[in-house]
């Protein structure tokens, strides 16, 4: 195996949104769902999140995604938790694969990303 091959489907964007999430399939008497992180980098394909919780390998997450800076805009996603590091005694670095998006939402998840990708390019 070749050292330092990139295996991303997409390119990433270094970009802090407000991403709200939820554990899907989670029991309410111990959750305390939404809870709330911001994303470090985001591509079409997935988010690195840094949220206050340490999340399994596997677990299921119903996201809210605030695009822009007015923060009128919302998306909806469920993603899965691919992996995790904890950077602090309150953070975690989390790396969360989108595996659904309604398709309204996916046009606009979709157009805001390669907007920004235009304005670091440009």
């Amino acid at each position: 195996m070749v050292q330092g091959v990139e295996r991303r489907k997409f390119a990433r964007l270094d970009l802090a949104l407000t991403i709200s999430y939820k554990v899907l399939g989670h029991s309410s008497e111990h959750s305390v769902d939404p809870r709330e992180g911001i994303s470090s980098d985001i591509s079409v394909g997935g988010i690195r999140l840094m949220t206050p919780t340490k999340l399994e390998n596997g677990t299921m997450l119903e996201l809210e995604i605030i695009l822009g800076e007015d923060q009128k805009q919302l998306v909806h996603a469920e993603g899965e938790v691919m992996w995790q590091n904890k950077i602090s005694s309150t953070s975690y670095e989390t790396g969360v694969q989108i595996k659904g998006m309604p398709s309204d939402d996916k046009s606009k998840f979709m157009q805001f990303v390669f907007d920004q990708m235009a304005k670091v390019v440009t």
